[in-house]
């Protein structure tokens, strides 16, 4: 008689192990699936951040390039002082 009861309890904790086990199983694809999703997502992100970047450097090269056309003497005085200044700098 108390082997009947042990053999019920015994196949009792083997099917909820198989039901944890497949529980655990469908969480890990969950997880695996939502991470996956943000991941997607941060690198989408930052790509559209990487080519807003680009976008407004090329616009303030295309600027300078302008003003360097229109006032050269003015661009090579800056140049030159910004150059004096960053030899002073080295020294230090």
């Amino acid at each position: 008689m108390n082997d009947a009861g042990t053999s019920a309890s015994s196949s009792d904790l083997e099917a909820e192990v198989s039901r944890l086990r497949a529980d655990l199983s469908a969480l890990t694809k969950q997880l695996s699936s939502a991470g996956s999703h943000s991941y997607d997502a941060a690198r989408a992100a930052a790509q559209q951040g990487v080519d807003r970047l680009r976008s407004n450097a090329q616009v303030l090269e295309d600027q300078v390039v302008e003003r360097v056309h229109e006032k050269p003497l003015q661009a090579l005085a800056i140049a030159a002082a910004a150059g004096y200044f960053l030899a002073l700098l080295n020294r230090r």
